[in-house]
Parts: structure tokens; C-alpha cells; sequence
């Protein structure tokens, strides 16, 4: 609990983001800050890291750092219409979402024989999916307050049902997302969500994550914030009840976070994550 968390991500994380992006071009130009994050530390065991809606690999930079000073290779990609512009998020699909976290998990396996993924709010449920459609290719998996049901659903579904239907942008209200987006010089998303992308995004939990749940058996990790502005508690109770794992924890925050990697109780965070993870990593 006494070891220091990275301010900074290394020089060398920011050499091998560059050889990243170069692989997946579609997904360039990114925005300043919201380049995929890649460090190598030649290890056999390698963390793949998955950002929330709207964001970037940019609320991993100290946690990506963390886990390689443990000795973990660590790739913290852009999930597709992310990191560049609202617009092109806009453009986007679930189906595309899909295959960026698809293709990025393809180039990792190429790198490292055991994957342990982290996923921070809907990068869980993308994590999920991965775990879904390649259940023998993950140790475990790490849920960061992912979304089932969102704080005010049914006001947002009200919302999409009347005026959404003229809106092109639904403007995030900072008091909600808290750090995660009232300094958007520090915080690398966007301040706006698309209507049309906000949709796709209830249309995959609804549609992918309910439904496939039950197929995941990977050893999971659940941490949760009991007063998450933005995601229901009981999300994490659905997805533990629901989960075809045998291996299964929550671990309950008392606070109001939701981007945990970057809440200030993220040192607690770090150690449990780094905590399941070695204790995984040390089975055969």
C-alpha cells in the first residue's frame, strides 16, 4: 500500500505508442493525449487495457506505469471514433468498437502468452465481450465500474426519446463525471457525447452484454463505487449474479468516483488490481 504511483508515463511508453498507432492507421490522428499507450517489459504476462466511453487510454497513464514497474507489459489502445473528435465518434458503430478491440487484442497476443484485462466503465463491457468471444485467451479480467444501468436511466431514455431526436450532442454536466471531465486539459475526452453514439452504447449493453454474461468464466475482479454519479451500484450486483465465472469478487469504494483509475483513492485501487492479478498469475 507504501509503494509510489507514476505521475508520469515513461519516455519509453511514448516511443512504443508511437509504433502502436502506426499499426492501427484508422484510428489516427489523435487528439494530444489520447494516443494508445504501449510499454514492453518482455514479459510473458501482459495487461491489456481498456478506456471508458467517450475517453482515451489517457486515464491509464498511471496505472499502465504502475503494472510495469511490476514487471507487466501493458497496451492501453483507442477503442475506434475515440481520441480524435466527437464527429468521428459519431461515425462509429458497435460493430466498429468491436473489431478496434478486437484487432488490438490480436496484436497482443502476438506479444505476450497470458492476458489479464482491465477495463474502466464501458471499457468492462468490451472486456466482457473479448472474454465472451475468446474465452480460453484471458487469466482475468478487472472491472472498473461498468455500466449495466446508469444513474438517471430512465431520464436519459426520456431524453434520447424527445429531444434526441433533434440533438446531434447530449453535453456532459461536469458535476456528474467529476475529474474525469471538468479539466479537459488534464482529462483527454470529449465534453460532448454523440447522440447517435450514446444510442449504440445502451444498444451493446442491452444487446451484447446482458445476454453474454453468463458465458464468461473468467476469474474477475469487480471494484465499485457505492455513490458512482454516472453508473448504478447495481450494476455490479446484476453482473455478479449474472457472471458464469466460479471465480468472482467485488470490492465496494465508499465515495462518489467513477473513473477509477484516476479517483484519488487510486492507490487502494492499484494495490487490489495488482493483488488479484499476481495472485492469478502465480497458477499454472
Amino acid at each position: 500500500m507504501g509503494e509510489a504511483i507514476p505521475t508520469k508515463i515513461s519516455p519509453a511508453a511514448s516511443v512504443a505508442a508511437g509504433t502502436v498507432a502506426g499499426t492501427f492507421p484508422n484510428a489516427a490522428p489523435f487528439m494530444r493525449g489520447g494516443e494508445p499507450i504501449f510499454i514492453d517489459r518482455n514479459s510473458s504476462t501482459g495487461i491489456l487495457m481498456l478506456h471508458g466511453f467517450t475517453s482515451t487510454p489517457h486515464q491509464f497513464r498511471e496505472m499502465s506505469q504502475y503494472l510495469a514497474d511490476h514487471g507487466y507489459t501493458v497496451f492501453a489502445p483507442v477503442v475506434a471514433g475515440h481520441g480524435t473528435s466527437p464527429r468521428e465518434l459519431a461515425k462509429t458503430t458497435v460493430a466498429d468498437w468491436q473489431q478496434s478491440v478486437e484487432e488490438a487484442f490480436q496484436f497482443f497476443r502476438g506479444k505476450v502468452k497470458r492476458i489479464f484485462c482491465i477495463g474502466n466503465s464501458f471499457g468492462g463491457n468490451l472486456a466482457f465481450w473479448l472474454a465472451h468471444r475468446h474465452p480460453e485467451a484471458f487469466s482475468g479480467i478487472v472491472s472498473l465500474g461498468t455500466p449495466i444501468t446508469l444513474r438517471w436511466q430512465r431520464f436519459i431514455n426520456f431524453r434520447l426519446r424527445t429531444y434526441g431526436k433533434f440533438k446531434t450532442y447530449y453535453r456532459k454536466l461536469g458535476r456528474d463525471y467529476e475529474i474525469d471531465y471538468i479539466d479537459l486539459a488534464d482529462q483527454v475526452s470529449y465534453p460532448v457525447i454523440p447522440i447517435a453514439s450514446l444510442r449504440q452504447f445502451l444498444h451493446f449493453i442491452r444487446a451484447i452484454t446482458l445476454p453474454t454474461l453468463h458465458t464468461v468464466t473468467v476469474p474477475t475482479l469487480m471494484i465499485q463505487a457505492d455513490r458512482d454519479p454516472v453508473v448504478h451500484p447495481k450494476s455490479v450486483q446484476y453482473i455478479h449474479e449474472h457472471l458464469g465465472s466460479d471465480y468472482k469478487k467485488v470490492y465496494w469504494l465508499s465515495g462518489r468516483y467513477h473513473n477509477l483509475p484516476d479517483s484519488n483513492r487510486r492507490g487502494e485501487i492499484f494495490h487490489k488490481v495488482i493483488e488479484f492479478i499476481e495472485d492469478l498469475a502465480l497458477q499454472p
